[in-house]
């Protein structure tokens, strides 16, 4: 079977009965007898390569966009957001079916637009990228280090962490040791579905969090709309 379809393209996969749409990934080099296809509900499928009898390209993967320019409100306060990790702070790589940081300002503005309606985010501090389970007292400080430097900036009303679901109370139970005698709120946040999911909560997560950080509440909290699974 010949097809023009290139990872990235939105593709239907035929086979004898039954008709797939999704995005066409990459296949891992140990897998070439395999097509990968990253369906609209978000979860990622494969065929073999044998049972597939074409697959037709309905939409051509979208080239690289121009670069966001974000007009910062005068009317609006300003917070910072460190990015450790986690569902929250990744987008999906459209060719892998992997996921990247989103690690500025533009990216942010980029998938979670709602995010700048109540404020400006003017600073996105990355001290490293890991899974919350791997996480230890050496990166709880250096989260730490990070957030008091950015407390200390006067420009700052508050600070949202975005961080894995798993061990994200340890790190808030460390913070409130480390941090003391606040005066801006310090908001952790996550989302249990990627943003790609028609049922991820990133966005109601981020909008929260964002008043959270603009508020009175000169305290380490958690904001988050439902308990976890």
């Amino acid at each position: 079977m010949k097809t023009n379809a290139n990872p990235g393209d939105y593709v239907e996969v035929h086979l004898t009965k039954q008709i797939y749409e999704g995005v066409l990934l990459e296949t891992p080099k140990l897998e070439k007898g395999i097509i990968l296809l990253k369906l609209d509900s978000g979860y990622n499928i494969g065929f073999n390569k044998k049972d597939v009898l074409d697959i037709k390209v309905v939409r051509r993967a979208k080239e690289e966009e121009e670069e966001i320019e974000i007009k910062k409100d005068r009317e609006k306060p300003n917070i910072a957001m460190i990015i450790t990790g986690g569902t929250i702070a990744s987008r999906l790589d459209s060719k892998t079916g992997g996921v990247d940081p989103l690690d500025t300002p533009e990216n942010l503005f980029k998938f979670y637009p709602s995010l700048f309606e109540k404020v400006n985010v003017v600073k996105v501090e990355v001290p490293f990228m890991k899974t919350s389970e791997d996480m230890n007292f050496k990166d709880w400080q250096k989260i730490a280090r990070t957030t008091k430097k950015l407390l200390d900036d006067n420009n700052i009303k508050g600070i949202i962490i975005t961080h894995g679901t798993d061990f994200l109370h340890y790190t808030a139970a460390a913070l409130s040791f480390f941090l003391k005698n606040l005066n801006k709120p310090v908001v952790l946040t996550y989302s249990q579905r990627s943003i790609d999911r028609a049922s991820s909560d990133a966005n109601l997560n981020l909008q929260c969090s964002a008043l959270a950080a603009i508020s009175d509440m000169a305290e380490v909290m958690l904001v988050g709309h439902a308990f976890f699974k």
